[in-house]
């Protein structure tokens, strides 16, 4: 028991010392300076990155365009349905975040404002997809992607489109989306109507194309 004694007593004053000699050494003022330099030189690097992503953020806003609507103002007269169409207004820039990948790589999304007042004679729908952009001058035309935010403009104001019945009457109007993938200051539109024919007779109805334009914003 004695010797067990001893060996704890002769350790504690072993650490004692070894917590004195720590405690007091000269050196420990020199390193804790040390360490406090290094923390900070490795801080200034974060500091400068953090600068660094805000500037970049900067850039990358102010390359994105504003939205704009430009007014129109056609009518459209169908001599066989007896359609009128008012070609109302366009809106250019149109912020999507379901859809931002249009503008990110050179397109936009443009929205078409129509109001449409259908014939009494005949049947048949004034179909959103009777209009088509063409951003190549007119060598091709195609067709709406509105669905794909519907959501998105409605909730902004833009109430889309929806085919019209010629048995519905009335007026309607709405907005169509195209997503042309390179960006234009002017783009061609066009309303085609297919042609038909009158059920239970020999008639045909031929197919009715009118163009008009997008201007610039």
């Amino acid at each position: 028991m004695k010797r067990s004694n001893r060996t704890f007593l002769a350790s504690a004053v072993a650490l004692s010392c070894v917590l004195t000699f720590t405690a007091c050494s000269p050196g420990t003022d020199e390193e804790a300076s040390a360490d406090e330099t290094q923390v900070e030189e490795t801080q200034e690097p974060t500091a400068l990155e953090s600068a660094n992503e805000t500037a970049d953020s900067s850039d990358s806003g102010a390359s994105v365009a504003e939205q704009t609507e430009v007014t129109i103002g056609e009518t459209i007269e169908d001599p066989d349905m007896g359609d009128t169409i008012e070609i109302v207004s366009a809106v250019r820039d149109f912020p999507s975040s379901e859809k931002a990948d249009v503008a990110q790589e050179g397109g936009e999304i443009v929205l078409l404002q129509v109001t449409v007042a259908p014939g009494e004679e005949f049947g048949g729908l004034v179909s959103m997809g009777d209009f088509e952009i063409s951003y190549d001058d007119g060598a091709e035309y195609w067709n709406n992607d509105t669905r794909m935010i519907a959501e998105e403009m409605d909730e902004a104001g833009f109430s889309p489109y929806e085919d019209v019945s010629r048995r519905d009457g009335g007026e309607h109007t709405g907005w169509i989306a195209y997503f042309p993938e390179e960006k234009r200051d002017t783009y061609k539109m066009q309303y085609q109507r297919a042609g038909a024919k009158v059920i239970g007779s020999d008639e045909e109805i031929d197919e009715y194309t009118k163009d008009f334009e997008i201007p610039a914003p």
